[in-house]
């Protein structure tokens, strides 16, 4: 053969066919590293508010979470932005934040009630971000471990709720949501689940923790009240029942009265007939007073619970008007 090791490499065959595998290695490397790249170079340029670097802090992200929320160009916004750049207008469902063109937008709440609250809604929003960069192959992996958490919790109330709600507002981005849905707010996950969210978060735990935080505060509200309806439903019908047994008992004591009054009148009855006909008539009224103290009591206990339902029920709307950033309605 005349062919040396050279002259091979020197073929035209050869060349397009490295110029090919060089192609082809840079192209996968775009695939696999340009997102990263890319993110890391967003990051770079991007300067936190004290808001943004505050929530930042709490949420302890890893070097990559980090990298990934700041490539994200976070914001914290009053209403009148926020409901410019989420579109929040459904007040069904409490809208604290959105991911939309490739950035997190957060909802500033005021009410030191909700301490953690944007910190929670940052981190599910993160994940957004985080399920947006997932290539063909690791998205089907993610989503068969998100789908396998869904089969344990699936009848929760709490997750059916959510689940009918991201299915009106949200078709098809169910799997998504459940993504930054268990992320931060389900405690036990499974070890995969738990490593795959390592990447994004050191102490995952504490942000589920956020979200129970200021959750309770609508749990123990929602309790209180659901106790108060359920003690003013028992009393209602009891002090309506005493009010009226009292009323007709007086109707018939004032007859009775009128009645003794004309007998008295009449010269036709005995002194001692009289006097024990008014002292029965004595002990009914004692007896009638003293009812009516305590139908006052249990009409002043009824009117202390429904005052008490009032407030609390001023409180859900302020609370509610905490974390929803649309207006309300004319006349609501």
């Amino acid at each position: 053969m005349n062919d040396t090791p050279n002259q091979t490499h020197n073929h035209p065959l050869f060349k397009a066919f490295v110029i090919l595998l060089i192609g082809l290695v840079a192209a996968g490397s775009a695939y696999w590293y340009g997102n990263d790249a890319v993110d890391w170079y967003l990051a770079s340029q991007y300067q936190p508010s004290t808001a943004v670097a505050s929530i930042n802090t709490k949420l302890q992200l890893t070097s990559k979470g980090e990298t990934l929320f700041y490539a994200s160009d976070p914001v914290v916004e009053g209403s009148k932005a926020f409901n410019s750049d989420c579109k929040s207008v459904d007040r069904t469902q409490a809208i604290l934040g959105c991911y939309t063109a490739r950035r997190i937008f957060v909802y500033h709440v005021t009410n030191p009630q909700l301490d953690g609250a944007e910190e929670a809604t940052a981190a599910h929003e993160l994940l957004h971000a985080a399920y947006a960069r997932l290539n063909v192959f690791e998205r089907p992996y993610v989503d068969n471990l998100i789908n396998q958490e869904y089969q344990k919790v699936k009848n929760e109330p709490q997750i059916k709720q959510l689940v009918a709600y991201y299915n009106s507002a949200e078709p098809g981005a169910l799997t998504n949501e459940l993504h930054s849905i268990f992320g931060t707010t389900i405690q036990n996950l499974s070890p995969q689940l738990e490593q795959y969210y390592a990447q994004y978060f050191k102490d995952r735990q504490s942000i589920v923790a956020m979200n129970q935080q200021y959750n309770a505060v609508f749990n123990t509200v929602d309790a209180q009240a659901s106790q108060l309806s359920s003690q003013i439903a028992a009393l209602k019908p009891t002090v309506e029942a005493e009010l009226s047994q009292y009323q007709t008992d007086i109707n018939q004591l004032n007859a009775d009265i009128t009645s003794f009054n004309a007998k008295a009148q009449s010269g036709n009855y005995s002194v001692s007939e009289l006097q024990a006909e008014r002292q029965a008539l004595v002990v009914r009224i004692n007896e009638l007073n003293a009812r009516r103290q305590a139908i006052n009591g249990d009409v002043a206990h009824y009117n202390d619970l429904v005052a008490q339902l009032n407030a609390l029920s001023v409180t859900v709307n302020e609370l509610n008007s905490s974390i929803n950033a649309a207006p309300a309605a004319n006349g609501l």
